[in-house]
């Protein structure tokens, strides 16, 4: 079976995109740096999801040629600006994101705009092609923290038309709507067509 490596050090990440993959027929044996025993990092300074994807494919492409993915994912908050955006995962870093879920309750607190949107980039490079598919999902900030399931901000991230955090859904109504999904059902029609 052909390989892939997927650019994360994020074993939720990885169980997420594995099973995505499935929903839609795309069969790889994925690997990971955890694979190779490599806890290396490259360093994220770009200015855009696509702009970090690009440096961890690019990264880990030129490290092991093998053909890679590489997602940058986060939340933008319509009342701060954006923000978290491309911080997401360093933003309030030694933190847990119950801690840093709260930091974002308690300062929308009362306050109506609570748009917000979850944004996924995915970088796929191999010998032939560097391409990126762009996934977004559209939501608002929860007035509370909900739900047992996912990670990161899920607990807080609310979806009017399900009345339900992402959280609340299962692993698989969350698969096939979230953003990741969205990006990776791009690449994998991507993939197909090549």
């Amino acid at each position: 079976m052909e390989k892939l490596f997927v650019a994360t050090s994020n074993a939720h990440k990885l169980e997420e995109i594995k099973e995505i993959l499935k929903l839609y027929g795309i069969e790889r044996e994925l690997v990971c740096p955890a694979s190779f025993d490599d806890h290396d990092e490259p360093v994220e300074d770009g200015k855009s999801f696509e702009d970090n994807a690009l440096i961890k494919a690019r990264y880990w492409f030129n490290k092991y040629h093998l053909p890679t993915i590489a997602d940058d994912s986060g939340l933008t908050i319509h009342f701060f600006n954006e923000f978290p955006g491309i911080y997401s995962a360093r933003f309030m870093q030694n933190y847990s994101y119950f801690e840093k879920n709260s930091w974002i309750l308690k300062g929308m607190k009362n306050e109506s705009d609570r748009e917000a949107k979850f944004h996924c980039v995915i970088a796929y490079i191999n010998e032939n092609t560097e391409e990126c598919f762009e996934g977004i999902l559209q939501g608002e900030i929860a007035d509370s923290i909900k739900g047992e399931h996912g990670f990161g901000y899920d607990p807080i991230f609310f979806l009017p038309e399900l009345n339900k955090t992402t959280s609340e859904l299962s692993p698989e109504e969350k698969n096939r709507l979230s953003h990741r999904s969205l990006a990776l059902r791009k690449w994998a029609e991507y993939v197909k067509a090549e």
